[in-house]
């Protein structure tokens, strides 16, 4: 079995080699040769989770979840005892967003807080898939920790995808929040508090309309 430190390794040479944007031949066929070694590494290292998910009658590779139409309860259960898992962030990459289905509202929500917790956060890449998970799987009970999240600057634009999911939860401290965040000093969660209000706006209008034609 590979070793994580092997694995990260062969990470990097992946990155490394992919960067290129112009490539020899040799080069094109080192890069498929360590694509095709990461992959395998990634499998193995994964293999308690795939077990699990073959176990419980679900397909058989957590990519394969994230790329189906077709329902998984069964399945959510386990991606999120994994999920806390040390396995390789290009592993729980996949579990995270295998995460983004209806069916695991209500289930996956703490763990997907906790684990964007302890995320870097300048892996923008990454830490966005939690934010963009909750947005699927938001409830009401979440509201208090997302206005948290999304209030602590420090957490910069991986904060976009929970102001997403805090704005699909009916309550004036929403309004609020978003109203503090239009003047937050990244540019990108100001511009999308800005346009979530706008929304918002424009939705309420309609609604009075329809009651006041």
């Amino acid at each position: 079995m590979t070793s994580k430190r092997t694995l990260e390794e062969l990470n990097q040479e992946f990155n490394r080699l992919a960067a290129k944007s112009h490539k020899a031949v040799d080069e094109i066929e080192e890069l498929d040769r360590v694509e095709c070694e990461l992959r395998a590494a990634l499998r193995q290292e994964l293999k308690p989770l795939i077990d699990e998910l073959c176990d419980c009658g679900t397909v058989a590779d957590v990519w394969d979840l994230v790329n189906t139409s077709a329902k998984y309860p069964k399945a959510i259960p386990i991606l999120v005892k994994h999920l806390g898992k040390p396995y390789h962030r290009r592993n729980r990459s996949g579990i995270v967003r295998a995460l983004a289905v209806k069916e695991a509202k209500g289930i996956a929500n703490k763990v997907i807080i906790n684990e964007y917790h302890r995320a870097p956060k300048e892996d923008f890449h990454f830490s966005w898939l939690f934010g963009n998970t909750m947005s699927v799987i938001v409830t009401k009970d979440d509201l208090d920790e997302l206005i948290e999240i999304v209030t602590d600057e420090s957490n910069g634009e991986s904060r976009t995808g929970f102001i997403e999911a805090l704005a699909k939860i009916k309550s004036p401290k929403v309004i609020e929040v978003l109203h503090q965040l239009e003047n937050d000093k990244n540019q990108i969660v100001a511009d999308r508090a800005r346009k979530i209000l706008a929304k918002k706006t424009k939705a309420a209008e309609r609604k009075t309309k329809k009651k006041n034609p």
